[in-house]
């Protein structure tokens, strides 16, 4: 009886260890949806964008001095109420100008707008489409029911030994 009840302890603790998970990253250095430029007009581009860590890294390209306007498209979106849009005004030279600016992050993602001659772009990251799993600190939904199914298993064990190892009848004192 000993030697089944120690192995359902060390099957327990080994289904307890194998409740971990993975995490796999991605790259998110982009272009255009399509893979070409972003064009605003036929003297300023964008050529590359990053969004992620809470900060946006845009590259430009201009045949000559242009005025853009970046503004953080998610400030704000989980308060209540009238917020204002943080948003930077940057002088492009001529040629390539990359420039990086402080956005908000949430659920994963973040989103800004450029504005230049009267256009605007707005790019953004990736959002995690899944909400955040309550019961991520159980294993997940499986590791809950495995944890639920081991306490009840293991009770059960130790129901069935004291039954086993009690003496019948009334002993006297």
């Amino acid at each position: 009886m000993r030697r089944l009840l120690f192995c359902a302890l060390v099957v327990a603790a080994a289904l307890a260890m194998g409740m971990g998970g993975t995490v796999v990253a991605q790259d998110s250095n982009e272009t255009a949806a399509d893979g070409s430029e972003i064009e605003f007009g036929d003297d300023l581009r964008i050529l590359e964008y990053d969004l992620e860590d809470g900060e946006a890294r845009i590259t430009f390209e201009a045949e000559q001095p242009k005025t853009v306007v970046v503004s953080d498209g998610l400030a704000g979106v989980d308060q209540d109420g009238a917020v204002q849009v943080p948003e930077q005004e940057y002088d492009l030279t001529r040629g390539r100008t990359p420039i990086t600016m402080d956005v908000r992050e949430y659920q994963g993602g973040s989103m800004v707008s450029v504005s230049a001659d009267g256009l605007a772009v707005r790019l953004s990251s990736e959002f995690d489409d899944e909400p955040k799993d309550p019961l991520q600190y159980f294993g997940g939904l499986s590791g809950l029911f495995t944890g639920i199914g081991m306490s009840v298993g293991l009770a059960g064990t130790a129901a069935m030994y004291v039954l086993r190892r009690e003496d019948s009848g009334v002993i006297q004192a």
